[in-house]
């Protein structure tokens, strides 16, 4: 049989039957000499007689006023004419928004065919689910008038059957979809605000419907029957409208229905004559739309007692910080009900929390939990939600809201049935994501498992739950962390592929742009206070992400407005009230809260030093606790919110140091396990030893840039850490903690994990910087965490002698060498914890040199202000050598020696921690959501 005759023989039978599905079309008999002409049609204008929507197509140079819009006479023009004159303005503004949303993704790398694909996927009506990998094209589309007009290149057009199929399949889709759109909004009085949600929802479907019907013929599927199109039709527009809409659209159904699909009919037929076989299928489904009016209102009707009340919208926000906000802020969700108030959209916000981030109470340093406690998770069991908005924010303002300080994806998953369960939302807001990749909690891939799992777990609960999901903004950079730039911008890619295929005909998921509409990158961060959390221009810009995808996807709204170019400052007022007083624990220091304060910069100093030590707090207290009995600190304190501004300082206030906390323990011994630390120590003696309660293990990872401290306490004497990470090298101490708080830490010797003993050092090398100083330097090993030096006086015949001054450097400076260095061999050893190596060759300096001064020989004056002899030992001015106890680690090169009553935070162990200490609060306040750090 030929093709031909088959057909004749299918069109005659469409001519006296509509319940029987079309055979399958075939191509074209003989192909034209241009592939444009292939399925040509007139260029002629329709009058409108083919319905609301006509078809126009061929090449582009007999497209006439179209042409200038081709680059070649040879390239392919599909042009689809609106006559909906009624609703010509709103019909043009159909147009243009659908070419913005396709040029939007052909700017972002996507070809013609796979934004139409894009677009199918998200809205399909589930008969035939579109599918990506088939054929390609790409192309231009354009606004014209009432028109919209579509353009291949030459080069692009196919010859086979399917490349047209699937060309026309898209266009004709797209045709449908805004010819229904703009049918519907005639029962609307224009402005009306269910109008755009309602009739996006209707041309989204039957466009929708249309292009996969015709997908499945093409591709031999079955077509099913009006039957399951008018299900398929009913669950799609409600799920994409439910809430506060779904009785606005029950309304358009009762009085709309008959005459839409009737005008659709006329243009689905006039399109089967235009492109002849490929529309046999046009020709089955008008016919087979007859009465589907009536039926596709009854279906609605049986969705309805399933799909929610019809009014307001139910809105739940999950998220973290950046969605709950600050003490003081607006807030992005705040912005974001004024942007429904302004569209007439009524809305009603729902979750368990009401307010932003409460700044915590002004409290002493916490007590550290014992090992094997389970780890507290505040953002979990006790959130921070008490806070206030800003001053200007309504009081109307409808802040309830699922979204907390420090919140990860990880965490929401398990949450999220029980709170859709109870709050029963239309639509979910979702930011999440960034605590997860930012805290080490899940890199992209486990990330966006975790997103999906949140959105499986959340439709269980309400199966016609429909989703805006975020992606992950950039933050300003951190030292260490290169790696979270990549990780979030993989996260973001892999979420953008993922998304279209996680809606279902009831429950739609889309997309928010957030990452493109936040102006935050690592480079600059001009939408933030501090690097990632949003001021009040970010919170617009936040909010208007979100407006984009419920006005553009869900069809809520009628416009959405442009981020303001002037938004309200930040109030940043000074400190008031700052005491500084001695307490048992050191020394405590308060003042007055400043309300909306993002936090406060303290610095201090012991008095007479010329230079402040500046760490950031979050509330308005501040400890100072590794203190020695006596000293005498000044305070002052600004608030700072970050680039919104700092205030001037306070003035000063001071306080005398009298604590009662417990001597670090004594002769703490450290040794390396596969993944960990064992850590052993003995009991302190002296004051206030009699009320000591646990003993706190300090770890820091000195190989992980930006590490932060890791922290665990016992009752004995002894402990193992384990989870350290093999071959890095870590800083241990052991601190005290008595009735009055934590005393000084002892500074244990380093270990490198999942080491054992250490070689000995090689190729030392000796050289004299002057009659009683030498330098050493040597070749060391990735197993050593540090390394002693050992010395003997040759001339004396003494043995060779070493303290507990460990240097990780592979060099060292040994000075007060008296009477002079050429008396003096040298060795070194590497230590790993308690395990030690052999000493390494040993070396010295020869004969004494010329002992006239002038030369720069012989020992150095010993008047300290000449800068000879050994510095100063006083503690207030932070010089003179460290001190030597060896039970805490610290110590001062082999020739010195200090009482032990001096060790102090001035020793080199000791004064290592506390810098690290300041480091690892800095970046605590600058990395983003504290409360998900996991405990130690």
């Amino acid at each position: 049989m030929s093709d031909g005759l088959l057909v004749l023989l299918v069109s005659l039978a469409l001519m006296f039957t509509t319940a029987a599905e079309p055979a399958a079309a075939q191509g074209p008999e003989a192909a034209p000499a241009k592939a444009c002409a292939t399925h040509a049609t007139s260029f002629t204008a329709d009058s409108g007689d083919g319905g609301p929507v006509t078809l126009r197509m061929g090449c582009a140079q007999d497209a006439g006023a179209l042409r200038p819009l081709a680059k070649s006479d040879d390239d392919l023009v599909m042009a689809f004419d609106f006559h909906v004159p009624e609703r010509r303005q709103q019909t043009r503004d159909l147009i243009r928004t659908l070419v913005e949303d396709t040029q939007a993704d052909q700017r972002a790398g996507m070809s013609l065919a796979e934004s139409f694909t894009k677009r199918a996927q998200r809205d399909s009506v589930g008969v035939y689910p579109p599918q990506g990998g088939g054929p390609d094209f790409d192309g231009q589309v354009h606004a014209v008038d009432d028109s919209i007009v579509l353009i291949a290149p030459a080069g692009d057009i196919g010859t086979a059957a399917n490349w047209w199929q699937k060309w026309i399949a898209a266009g004709v889709s797209l045709g449908i979809t805004i010819a229904s759109s703009a049918v519907c909004l005639l029962a609307f009085n224009v402005g009306a605000p269910a109008a755009a949600p309602v009739c996006g929802a209707v041309g989204g479907a039957l466009g929708s419907l249309v292009g996969e019907l015709m997908n499945a013929y093409f591709d031999g599927r079955s077509l099913g029957d009006a039957e399951v199109w008018k299900e398929a039709l009913a669950v799609a527009m409600w799920g994409a409208v439910g809430g506060a809409f779904a009785g606005q659209l029950m309304n358009w159904a009762a009085a709309g229905t008959t005459s839409l699909i009737t005008r659709i009919q006329v243009s689905l037929r006039h399109f089967a004559t235009r492109i002849k076989a490929f529309g046999n299928v046009l020709t089955f489904m008008a016919g087979s739309m007859e009465g589907m009016g009536p039926k596709l209102l009854e279906a609605l009707e049986r969705l309805r007692g399933i799909g929610g009340t019809a009014t307001p919208l139910r809105v739940m926000v999950v998220g973290d910080s950046m969605s709950q906000g600050d003490e003081g802020d607006w807030t992005w969700r705040y912005r974001l009900w004024q942007w429904f108030r302004s569209q007439h959209v009524e809305v009603d916000f729902v979750g368990p929390y009401r307010g932003t981030k409460n700044h915590p109470d002004p409290v002493g340093p916490a007590v550290p939990p014992l090992q094997g406690e389970p780890p507290t998770q505040p953002s979990v069991e006790n959130p921070p939600v008490s806070g206030r908005y800003a001053a200007g924010v309504d009081q109307d303002f409808d802040s309830d809201h699922f979204a907390v300080w420090g919140r990860q994806a990880a965490q929401d998953k398990k949450l999220i049935g029980s709170m859709v369960t109870q709050y029963k939302p239309d639509l979910l807001l979702v930011g999440l994501g960034f605590n997860d990749m930012g805290w080490f909690v899940s890199g992209a891939q486990g990330t966006l498992d975790s997103v999906k799992t949140l959105v499986d777990n959340a439709r269980a609960a309400k199966p016609d739950l429909r989703f805006a999901v975020a992606d992950v903004p950039q933050r300003s950079a951190i030292g260490g962390r290169e790696d979270l730039p990549v990780t979030t911008a993989a996260y973001n890619d892999m979420l953008a592929r993922a998304i279209p295929s996680w809606s279902t005909p009831t429950s739609r998921v889309e997309p928010v742009d957030w990452a493109g509409s936040y102006d935050c990158a690592p480079k600059a961060c001009p939408a933030a206070y501090d690097g990632l959390h949003p001021n009040a221009l970010g919170e617009f810009q936040i909010a208007r992400a979100f407006e984009q995808t419920l006005h553009r996807r869900f069809g809520i709204g009628s416009f959405v407005p442009d981020v303001p170019r002037t938004v309200p400052a930040r109030p940043t007022p000074a400190v008031s009230g700052l005491v500084a007083e001695a307490v048992p624990s050191g020394i405590r220091v308060t003042w007055k809260p400043v309300f909306g304060a993002h936090g406060y910069t303290v610095r201090s100093r012991i008095a007479g030093n010329a230079v402040w030590s500046e760490l950031p707090v979050a509330t308005n207290r501040f400890d100072t606790t590794w203190t020695m009995d006596g000293w005498k600190w000044e305070y002052q304190v600004r608030t700072d919110n970050g680039d919104d501004g700092t205030s001037s300082w306070s003035p000063t206030v001071s306080a005398v140091a009298d604590p009662r906390t417990a001597a670090p323990p004594e002769k703490i011994v450290t040794r390396a396990t596969a993944t960990g630390v064992d850590v052993s120590w003995d009991a302190p003696k002296g004051p206030h030893t009699d009320t000591i309660d646990r003993y706190e293990i300090i770890l820091w990872d000195k190989d992980t840039p930006g590490a932060f401290f890791r922290s665990t306490a016992v009752k004995g004497r002894s402990a193992h850490v384990d989870g350290l990470e093999p071959g890095h090298h870590y800083l241990v101490a052991v601190a005290t903690w008595n009735r009055a708080g934590g005393g000084m830490p002892g500074v244990a010797r380093s270990v490198t994990v999942g080491m054992g003993t250490p070689p000995r050092p090689t190729d030392l090398k000796v050289r004299a910087v002057d009659p009683t100083t030498v330098q050493l330097d040597w070749k060391g090993s990735k197993e050593a965490a540090g390394y002693r030096v050992w010395v003997r006086n040759v001339t004396e015949g003494g043995a060779f002698t070493s303290d507990e001054y460990v240097t990780e450097d592979t060099g060292r400076g040994i000075a007060f060498l008296f009477p002079g260095y050429w008396n003096f061999e040298f060795c070194v050893t590497a230590i790993n914890g308690a395990a030690e190596s052999g000493r390494s060759d040993c070396v010295s300096l020869p004969g004494p040199p010329p002992s006239d001064p002038n030369t720069g020989g012989g020992p150095p004056p010993s008047d300290p202000n000449t800068g000879g002899g050994p510095p100063p030992s006083d503690p207030n001015t932070g010089s003179g050598p460290p001190p030597s106890d060896p039970n805490t680690g610290g110590g001062p090169p082999p020739s010195t020696r200090l009482p032990a009553s001096t060790a102090s935070i001035l020793e080199k162990g000791a004064a290592e921690l506390d810098a690290a200490l300041r480091d690892d609060r800095r970046a605590r306040s600058t990395a983003g959501d504290l409360a998900a750090v996991p405990a130690g």
